[in-house]
């Protein structure tokens, strides 16, 4: 089926996206596996005047408004993007296609865990990687901060913790901590334990307790982790978009365009620092240079006499 615009991922960026273009009249699609990131969390902090909200809840509202405004939703999971005839054709796990000029890609990314026992069971309840996200909701109490292979972040986070609490506890696990950042944490009151982490499992009454390599057991209420994320970008693989420097992440520009003429990227499948609300207004962003991309194209084939269906007449 042909649309002027297709966006994939459902998240607050393609979301965001597709109300944009929804409201311009443009024929957009979104296609949606419904596995956000944020998923396993059941409130979504520092987005202006939804303190506390339910993400699911968020997008649900975004769902019906894209819907509202004449957009289309599909629940499915894309698997290829390619180029045919000027257009870009997205293949679906059905079998179906879709086809358009432009295309946004939303899809997020994919938060790899330390390799903790019990940490994946917990996460997003007990065990978090945010502290501007979490750390205020844990204020003042014990918190964990256990190492992983994002050592800069890992170190990050112990630090900030100290905003929130005079109670946190470094748990290195195998991270070769450079001395600078222990004299530092140090010096702030970061306690600092060199012996592996077994496992963590979570206790009566909202506890977290950790176990060590040794045997010894710590209990604390809450446990900071630093995954490594991945963006989930292999359904756009094929048209081979340019990647930011360190190699991982497609390069964009400041309204989300590609090296790709017609692929726009926004959120964390481009921005791995992207918060919910700073997600939002990246795919806000792209849509509006979708608009006048589409629009542009629009002219020029007028011009030629033939004018696309959204024009009013």
């Amino acid at each position: 089926m042909y649309w002027d615009a297709i966006v994939l991922g459902g998240g607050a960026a393609g979301l965001s996206a597709g109300i944009v273009l929804a409201r311009t009249g443009v024929e957009v699609v979104l296609v949606e596996d419904r596995t956000p990131r944020n998923a396993p969390a059941s409130q979504m902090h520092g987005f202006l005047s939804q303190e506390g909200t339910n993400p699911e809840a968020l997008l649900q509202k975004g769902r019906e408004e894209m819907i509202g405004f004449g957009g289309r939703i599909l629940a499915a999971r894309a698997i290829r993007t390619s180029r045919r005839a000027g257009d870009f054709v997205v293949a679906l796990e059905d079998g179906s296609e879709i086809q358009a000029p432009a295309v946004l890609v939303a899809t997020g990314l994919r938060d790899v865990l330390p390799a903790v026992p019990g940490a994946e069971t917990l996460w997003g309840d007990l065990v978090h990687h945010c502290p501007h996200c979490h750390g205020r909701e844990v204020e003042g109490r014990s918190i964990a901060v256990i190492g992983g292979s994002n050592e800069p972040m890992s170190v990050h986070q112990a630090g900030l913790m100290r905003r929130y609490t005079d109670d946190v506890t470094f748990y290195t696990n195998g991270i070769a901590l450079p001395e600078q950042a222990r004299t530092e944490l140090d010096a702030v009151g970061v306690v600092i334990d060199d012996i592996p982490v077994n496992g963590i499992e979570a206790t009566t009454g909202s506890q977290v307790v950790v176990s060590l390599e040794t045997g010894r057991q710590m209990t604390h209420q809450s446990v900071f982790v630093a995954p490594t994320m991945e963006p989930r970008d292999a359904v756009v693989e094929e048209l081979d978009l340019t990647r930011a420097p360190g190699g991982s992440w497609i390069e964009v520009g400041p309204t989300g365009r590609t090296s790709v003429a017609g692929v726009w990227a926004a959120g964390n499948v481009a921005n791995p620092r992207a918060q919910v609300i700073t997600a939002a207004g990246e795919g806000s962003a792209a849509a509006v240079d979708m608009s006048a991309y589409l629009l542009d194209r629009d002219l020029r084939r007028a011009v030629g006499g033939e004018a696309a269906s959204w024009f009013v007449r």
